[in-house]
């Protein structure tokens, strides 16, 4: 009899899971139709399979817990007001042997929550896809580039302005050019603009003849060096058709990845630009790094909102759907409170950004335990 209940429970708790998680999707897939149609099929009708696909799965990963939460409350809920719960109970069957099944089942949804992440993030979503009017690159204390416009598929930018500083914060050199183009393997390219060397501490910097690279003149370095670099006039002014070889290579893909907000990028997104910058305590990386730990959490989050919904629903202090239902929505708001005000410590790095990550999902697991205990 035992076996059969706990199949029965398991049963019922995947009815739910399976019902949460079509409502959740239906309503989410109208309303994304209503706002948007391009939001689901971007390229068109002639790939819509493909195209949904991908979009299900952006939003499986965090839907999941939702309905894993759900399915506990609801089967849990409904049990109790039909009698069956108080039955399992009378023939000695406990709430540990019941949940066994259903535990399986949270922890192969979790797993699958974690393969769909990484599905999701297997799509190519090439830098084509990201739309800006202009660019911004600085590059430590050195190097600062600014384009007007940068058109992200032909990696071409207009209106550049560059500044080039040396080890003591001197003007080295400036580029001024109607047009730039980056190429992966020969640097930048800069067409029809204006050359402005100064004297510093490195040298004047002046261009060849061909204009493929970049000569130093320190003949000038003596005594006077200081006076020379401090007096903010340029040593060389010319102007170009055309200038490339400078030696150059600051890529703009990453700087391009920045464009994107956090919440927008997926898992692989999001580590691909975290290896391009290093420094991880950079200000702008820091809200990559904590979405990538909020990422992290997808998978364990069905069994902490499966802990929680199962606590709940099996506790004495809530034995309605309705009052069920005033629980969740409490603990959904203290959740969201804790995650805004964790999210906010992180982002002026008071907070690990792994500790941001978890401190909501501990604090729920903590109420629930607390409130658990207070029932009993």
């Amino acid at each position: 009899m035992a076996k059969t209940i706990i199949i029965y429970m398991a049963r019922e708790w995947s009815t739910w899971f399976i019902g949460c998680l079509l409502f959740l999707i239906g309503t989410i897939f109208m309303f994304s139709m209503v706002e948007d149609l391009d939001q689901v099929f971007p390229r068109g009708l002639d790939y819509w399979l493909v195209d949904l696909w991908y979009w299900l799965l952006a939003y499986l990963p965090w839907l999941l817990p939702i309905c894993c939460l759900g399915a506990s409350l609801f089967s849990l809920s409904f049990a109790k007001k039909r009698g069956e719960w108080a039955a399992m109970l009378a023939n000695g069957i406990s709430p540990c042997q019941c949940f066994l099944l259903i535990t399986i089942l949270g922890i192969v949804v979790g797993w699958a929550c974690n393969w769909l992440m990484n599905q999701a993030g297997n799509r190519s979503m090439g830098i084509s896809d990201a739309k800006t009017s202009s660019l911004k690159m600085q590059i430590g204390s050195d190097r600062l580039w600014y384009f007007r416009s940068f058109d992200p598929s032909t990696l071409a930018g207009t209106g550049l302005q560059f500044f080039c500083y040396g080890k003591d914060g001197e003007d080295v050199m400036r580029i001024r050019a109607d047009q730039a183009f980056w190429n992966p393997d020969n640097g930048w390219t800069f067409k029809r603009g204006q050359f402005l060397g100064f004297y510093s501490s490195t040298g004047l910097p002046l261009i060849d003849k061909n204009g493929t690279s970049i000569k130093w003149e320190t003949d000038f370095m003596d005594d006077n060096i200081q006076y020379l670099y401090e007096t903010k006039s340029p040593g060389i002014n010319v102007a170009f058709e055309q200038l490339a070889g400078l030696n150059l290579l600051d890529d703009p893909v990453p700087y391009l990845w920045l464009q994107k907000k956090p919440k927008e990028m997926n898992i692989t997104e999001i580590e691909r630009l975290l290896d391009k910058f290093h420094d991880s305590q950079k200000e702008e990386i820091i809200p990559y790094c904590i979405r990538k730990a909020q990422l992290w959490w997808n998978g364990p989050a069905c069994l902490v909102a499966l802990f929680i919904g199962l606590g709940l629903g099996s506790s004495r202090g809530a034995t309605t759907p309705a009052k069920l239902a005033g629980l969740s929505l409490l603990g959904a708001l203290a959740f969201y409170l804790v995650r805004t005000l964790s999210d906010s410590l992180g982002e002026q790095q008071i907070l690990s950004p792994t500790i941001t990550a978890s401190l909501p999902y501990c604090v729920v697991i903590l109420g629930t335990i607390i409130f658990l205990k207070i029932q009993k």
